[in-house]
């Protein structure tokens, strides 16, 4: 995982590309020249980066330190967010449709309601964040570490869960209808929508076989009743 490491004075900044849209762009040239020199030193809250309801589109942010943004209600629609440090960020009701997160770190983000319609989350880092009630329709999390993160009411229909590992995750109503969970492995939470045309619950054993069936014998349930 690279986080963004501040340059010299002098250097050219390091953002790949910047925001189309000049309040986003100045709300994050602000927060990156707020950025301490040593990026182990402690940091306020008022050293975060507050991107909330700002169209972030257009933007490369790949690589970088957004730990612990506020980016509520952000638009972040086709923005590359490779290796983005995102640990710990808010991002309730954000758009991030399209965007690729490859790799980027979004252990303990709090993304309830957030939409990530065919975005792009190959071996990215998703534990113990809440998505509960998020959109991942056809969306691709490919080898992405799910452990102790909350889906429940998450629709990922005709999404990529192949290889992730998803233990102690909680899927509690979550729609799994044309989802690939090969060589998924873990313990989760049920029930769980598999109906393609209409709803069809499965829980305990029932959503094991499920996931048996689908390639992922390695897929156990702990069912809460």
């Amino acid at each position: 995982m690279s986080f963004w490491r501040r340059r010299p004075k002098g250097d050219q900044h390091p953002v790949p590309r910047w925001p189309s849209d000049p309040d986003a762009r100045q709300a994050l040239a602000r927060y990156l020249d707020r950025l301490p020199a040593d990026p182990t030193a402690p940091r306020t809250t008022e050293m975060l980066f507050n991107g909330w309801g700002l169209d972030l589109g257009g933007s490369d942010l790949s690589g970088l330190d957004l730990g612990g943004a506020e980016l509520g209600e952000a638009r972040l629609t086709g923005v590359r967010l490779v290796d983005t440090d995102l640990f710990g960020a808010w991002m309730l009701s954000t758009d991030l449709s399209g965007a690729d997160l490859t790799g980027a770190d979004l252990g303990k983000a709090q993304a309830r309601d957030c939409t990530l319609r065919e975005s792009r989350l190959h071996g990215a880092r998703l534990m113990k964040a809440d998505f509960a009630s998020s959109d991942f329709h056809r969306a691709d999390l490919t080898g992405a570490d799910l452990r102790r993160a909350t889906f429940s009411d998450t629709d990922f229909r005709g999404a990529s869960l192949r290889a992730c590992r998803i233990d102690s995750a909680s899927f509690h109503r979550a729609r799994l209808a044309g989802c690939d969970v090969t060589d998924a492995i873990g313990t989760i939470d049920g029930p769980v929508d598999v109906g393609e045309r209409s709803p069809q619950w499965l829980d305990g054993a029932a959503l094991a076989s499920w996931f048996a069936a689908s390639g992922a014998p390695g897929v156990t349930v702990r069912s809460l009743h």
